[in-house]
C-alpha cells in the first residue's frame, strides 16, 4: 500500500512537471516565436513594397490620361475654330447670294427664276438667263446643304468629344483616388515604422541582454523578463503607483502645441507635440529603455513600463538626439533627447515641422508583440489614456 502510494504520488509529480513545462515559454521557445513574427514583418515589408509598385504603374497610368485630356481639349479648340471659319464663310457667301437673288427670297418659289429668264430681250439672253437661274439655285442649295451639314457634324463631333473629355476626366477621377488610396495604404503600413532589418536587430540586441544577464535557452522567459523589466522604481514622484502629475504620468515636453490626436492603430498610432527643434523630450513615467534605434531619418526610443503589475510600452519618434541607452532605468525626470522632426534635418515620414511622436502599446515590445504594425498594431492605444492633461489639438501647454 505504501508502495502504491509512493508511485501515484510520483505519477502526480510528473504529470504536474510536464504541465508546467508545455505551459512554460522557454528563451529557446520565445526566439523562435518571435523570429516567426519578424518574418511576418518582413512579408509586410513585400507587400508594401508591391504596393508602391502598384502605386508607380497608377501614376503613370494617371499622366497618361492626363496627357489625353490635353489632347482631346486641344482637338475641341481646332474643332471649334473650324467652325468659326466655317461660319463666317457661310455668312459671306449668304449675303452674296442674297444680294443676287434677293428677289427670289421675296417672290413664291421657282417662278421668280421663270419671271427673271421671259425677262430676257433676245434668245441668247433667254438662254443665258435660264442657265444662270440654274446655277443660281443649285448653287443656293448646295451651298446651304453643305452648310447644314458641316454645322450638324461638328456640333455632333463636339458633343462625342465633350463626352469622351467627361469620361476621361472621370477616369482620371477614379486613378486619383487610387493613387491616394495606394499613397495611405503605404503610409499605414510604413507610418514610422522600423524596417524588418532593424525590428530583427531590436530583437537581437534584446535576445543579447537577456544572455548577458545570464538566462538559458532552457530557461523560463519569465524569469528572464523578471531581471530585465523589475517593477516600477518609487521615486522623485515619478512612481506610476502615485504621487505624480495627476495619475502619475507626464507630458514628455515642458511645453508645446497638440497638432494631431491618435486616429486608431491603422490611421495615426500616435499623438503628435509640437515645440521648438532641440526641446528637451523626457520620458512619460518610470520604466527601463528597451531599444534606442532610427527611424525616419532620426532616433528612436522604446521604453518598457511595469505599472501595477502591466507592462506597457511608450515609443518616441522624431528625436533629434538621444540621451539615454539600451536597458537604462529612467524617470519622469529623465531626458532622453531632444527634439526633431524637421524635415530639413532628414526627417521623413511626412514630417512638416519639428515635433514628437507619441506613441502607447498595452503590452512590453519585444514580449507580447514585436513590431508596431501588423499584429503588433492592435497593442496600440491612445497615449491620452496615460495623459489626461494633455489640451485639445491646436491649444498650447506649459507645463507637464
Amino acid at each position: 500500500m505504501k508502495k502504491s502510494c509512493i508511485l501515484f504520488i510520483s505519477a502526480i509529480l510528473c504529470f504536474c512537471l510536464s504541465v508546467n513545462n508545455v505551459s512554460a515559454e522557454t528563451l529557446d521557445e520565445y526566439i523562435a516565436k518571435a523570429e516567426a513574427a519578424l518574418n511576418a514583418k518582413k512579408a509586410a515589408d513585400d507587400k508594401k513594397k508591391m504596393t508602391e509598385a502598384e502605386k508607380e504603374e497608377a501614376l503613370a497610368e494617371k499622366e497618361q490620361v492626363e496627357t489625353d485630356i490635353q489632347n482631346i481639349e486641344t482637338e475641341i479648340t481646332n474643332l471649334k475654330q473650324e467652325i468659326q471659319n466655317l461660319e463666317e464663310s457661310i455668312d459671306k457667301k449668304d449675303a452674296e447670294i442674297k444680294e443676287i437673288i434677293r428677289f427670289v427670297q421675296i417672290s413664291n418659289g421657282e417662278s421668280a427664276y421663270l419671271e427673271y429668264a421671259f425677262g430676257a430681250s433676245t434668245f441668247t439672253d433667254f438662254i443665258y438667263r435660264v442657265s444662270v437661274a440654274e446655277q443660281l439655285s443649285n448653287y443656293n442649295d448646295e451651298l446651304i446643304t453643305s452648310y447644314n451639314n458641316d454645322v450638324k457634324k461638328l456640333e455632333q463631333n463636339q458633343r462625342d468629344l465633350s463626352a469622351e473629355q467627361q469620361q476621361l476626366k472621370e477616369k482620371e477621377t477614379q486613378l486619383s483616388s487610387l493613387v491616394q488610396k495606394l499613397s495611405a495604404q503605404v503610409e499605414e503600413l510604413t507610418d514610422a515604422s522600423q524596417t524588418y532589418e532593424q525590428e530583427y536587430q531590436n530583437f537581437m540586441n534584446y535576445v543579447n541582454t537577456l544572455r548577458s544577464m545570464g538566462c538559458k535557452g532552457n530557461e523560463d522567459m519569465s524569469t528572464c523578463q523578471a531581471r530585465v523589466n523589475p517593477p516600477a522604481i518609487n521615486t522623485g514622484g515619478g512612481s506610476v503607483t502615485g504621487g505624480g502629475n495627476a495619475n502619475g504620468f507626464y507630458i514628455p515636453l515642458t511645453q508645446g502645441r497638440v497638432t494631431q490626436n491618435w486616429k486608431g492603430s491603422s490611421v495615426h498610432n500616435a499623438i503628435d507635440i509640437a515645440n521648438y527643434e532641440g526641446a528637451p523630450v523626457y520620458a512619460i513615467t518610470t520604466g527601463r529603455v528597451r531599444v534606442v534605434t532610427s527611424g525616419c531619418g532620426e532616433k528612436v526610443v522604446y521604453i518598457v513600463h511595469n505599472v501595477n503589475g502591466r507592462n506597457y510600452t511608450t515609443v518616441y519618434y522624431h528625436l533629434k538626439t538621444v540621451t539615454v541607452s539600451t536597458n537604462q532605468v529612467v524617470y519622469y525626470t529623465t531626458q532622453i533627447g531632444t527634439q526633431g522632426g524637421n524635415p530639413n534635418h532628414g526627417a521623413t515620414c511626412g514630417c512638416t515641422g519639428s515635433h514628437v511622436d507619441v506613441k502607447l502599446f498595452n503590452g512590453e515590445y519585444m514580449v507580447d508583440f514585436f513590431t508596431l504594425t501588423g499584429d503588433g498594431a492592435r497593442y496600440n492605444i491612445d497615449p491620452r489614456t496615460w495623459l489626461t492633461q494633455l489640451p485639445p489639438v491646436g491649444q498650447r501647454f506649459y507645463s507637464r
